[in-house]
Order: structure tokens, then sequence, then C-alpha cells
């Protein structure tokens, strides 16, 4: 009975490391991820110089269609290099992983108004009041957001 109980233990906290934190919790990513708006408080590029932006997105999913809306001044998400806000809108999914599964570690998405394609975004931490994201496409920029 103690070996089943150590190994139930064992099991438990092995599947709540997806992410940096939460250590456990009770709410699906999607939860987690939607219903917020977030705003991203600072961006850390990959040689550590720290950027101030304007960029906010939220993620949605309405009548099985998942949706994201980012309103940015950053000029890697931008139409232009101005100091303009542009919004960008598209679809997400959470990365495939094998057997038709999903990898909710990742967020796979595809801007509309650009022609970029796919995207790809690594969650690195996600829970009510912290998102941080790497930039998996471009330049392994990571970005914190906390709720608006």
């Amino acid at each position: 009975m103690k070996i089943v109980s150590i190994l139930s233990v064992l099991i438990l906290l092995c599947s709540c490391g997806k992410y940096e934190r939460p250590f456990i919790t009770f709410k699906s990513p999607e939860e987690r991820l939607m219903g917020t708006e977030w705003r991203c408080v600072e961006a850390v590029k990959e040689n550590g110089e720290s950027t101030e932006i304007f960029d906010h997105i939220i993620f949605e999913i309405n009548n099985g269609d998942s949706t994201f809306r980012r309103i940015t001044n950053y000029s890697t998400w931008t139409y232009s290099t101005s100091s303009e806000n542009d919004t960008i809108l598209g679809n997400w999914t959470w990365g495939y992983a094998l057997e038709g599964n999903f990898n909710k570690q990742m967020i796979e998405y595809a801007p509309q108004n650009f022609s970029w394609g796919f995207r790809y975004l690594k969650i690195i931490r996600l829970s009510k009041n912290e998102l941080v994201l790497q930039d998996k496409s471009h330049d392994n920029t990571t970005y914190h957001y906390a709720p608006l």
C-alpha cells in the first residue's frame, strides 16, 4: 500500500511540471491563458538585453475557433517601424505532438494580416498572474506578461 501511495504522489508531482510555475494547479492551461488581456511588462532579447514595449494580447476560443488579438508597437510584430500601434488578428492552436495529440507547452499561431505563415511561442510560465512566452520562430525573445 505504501508503494502505491508513493507512486501516486510521484506521478502527480511529475505531471504538474510542464511549466516553471505554478507547481500545482486545478485550472487547465486554456482557463489560465484565456479570459485575460495580457500586458507585456518586459521583453528580454536572447543576449539578455531588456526592452520595454507596448504589447497586449488576448487568446480566445469562440464556437471552436481559436483566435488572438494583439495590439503592439514592437517592430518585430508590426507593419512598419513607426511607434504607432498595430492590431494583429489571427488564429492559434496548441502545438502538435505525436499521435494527433497537442503539446500545451507550445502555441502555434498564424496572423491573418501578415504573410509570415505559422509562428511558434513556447510557454515558459503560465499562471493566473503571469504569462511568459519565448518566440521560437524569430529571435528567441522572452516576453513577460501580467494581467491588464
